[in-house]
């Protein structure tokens, strides 16, 4: 339970400085936009770390396969928060991109730290 719990907070925090940091530099994302991309990570990042973890130790399905598929839930879910509640000046896409890119990143730093532990 203490292992999940650092798990959550590292992971998190993880997440929240690369996210926040490189949404600022390749988004100009302003700050009230800076606090939306926290509070949705808090919400995102837990529930995926949560999933990754609980149900390949339940259910028998590969790791790889979970988390696939829970990064996949963060960036729909984040793309429509990041649609309907940021303003864009290109609506269609920037939203989708920056979702995109933000995982990615972020997921890529976690993976490295993860290697190197």
């Amino acid at each position: 339970m203490i292992r999940l719990c650092m798990l959550f907070i590292l992971s998190w925090a993880l997440t929240a400085a690369v996210e926040g940091v490189a949404a600022r530099i390749f988004f100009g994302i302003e700050k009230k936009d800076q606090l939306l991309l926290l509070l949705v990570n808090t919400v995102t990042n837990p529930a995926a770390v949560l999933l990754s973890q609980l149900i390949p130790a339940y259910t028998g399905i590969p790791f790889n396969a979970v988390v696939l598929a829970a990064e996949v839930l963060v960036f729909i879910s984040e793309g429509v928060l990041f649609r309907k509640c940021m303003i864009w000046q290109d609506k269609e896409y920037g939203p989708w991109k920056m979702a995109l890119v933000l995982n990615l990143l972020s997921f890529t730093a976690g993976l490295i730290i993860s290697m190197l532990l």
